[in-house]
């Protein structure tokens, strides 16, 4: 599936503004609207995955485990690729005991999660960091569109563990007023939406991942 996806760093009134907004008129996403992401992301000895953004290729992939709300009854296993503001995904769904294999070996997965599990291996991906954020969720029922908001991003040790871990405080990485919005859609988006989010924004060129990243090291 390829869409296009923007980021901008917004304040939190600006925040409170879109989200009441957003409220009227889409609908909030079948986590509940509001819940807590947490991705472990895997990259290599020579970290490759955040050098390719920092330096500015026109391509790039990232490997990463995700939760909700630290739930282990329903974990995903993405590989994303981003080239500008087009990206792809790869999805499907593993469970906790295969997480501590991935970039190991190969046997014990099928389907979609072996293919990914060989790249890992392939490229001798290793645990890099974990990224934690709250968000608030919507769509416009219908269409592949998204709008979300993620607050209080902050790294947690690159840990199986951090996945699942509901109490452990991390280390913010922006402060408490900035906000990442983010709109994904697929061929167009529609010209409600653009005029729903027009605020004095700075649209944001680097991902939550190399964000961390610039802080854990």
């Amino acid at each position: 599936m390829q869409r296009h996806e923007e980021k901008y760093l917004i304040d939190y009134r600006q925040y409170a503004i879109l989200k009441d907004r957003a409220m009227k008129v889409l609908t909030p996403d079948t986590h509940g609207g509001s819940y807590t992401v947490t991705s472990l992301y895997f990259d290599d000895v020579m970290d490759t995955a955040l050098l390719e953004k920092q330096d500015g290729l026109a391509r790039h992939t990232k490997f990463r485990v995700r939760t909700y709300d630290s739930d282990d009854g329903f974990i995903k296993l993405e590989r994303k690729v981003k080239q500008g503001i087009l990206t792809q995904k790869q999805t499907t769904a593993i469970t906790r005991e295969q997480i501590p294999f991935l970039g190991v070996e190969t046997d014990r997965f099928d389907g979609v999660a072996k293919d990914l599990a060989v790249q890992m291996l392939a490229g001798n991906l290793r645990p890099a960091i974990t990224v934690q954020y709250q968000r608030d969720a919507f769509y416009f029922q219908g269409t592949d569109l998204r709008l979300t908001f993620d607050t209080d991003l902050r790294i947690l040790p690159p840990s199986v563990e951090s996945l699942f871990s509901k109490n452990t405080p991390g280390i913010p990485v922006l402060n408490q007023n900035t906000v990442i919005m983010e709109i994904k859609y697929g061929s167009c988006l529609p010209t409600f939406i653009r005029n729903l989010t027009a605020v004095p924004a700075t649209q944001l060129s680097v991902s939550k991942y190399a964000l961390c990243r610039e802080i854990f090291k």
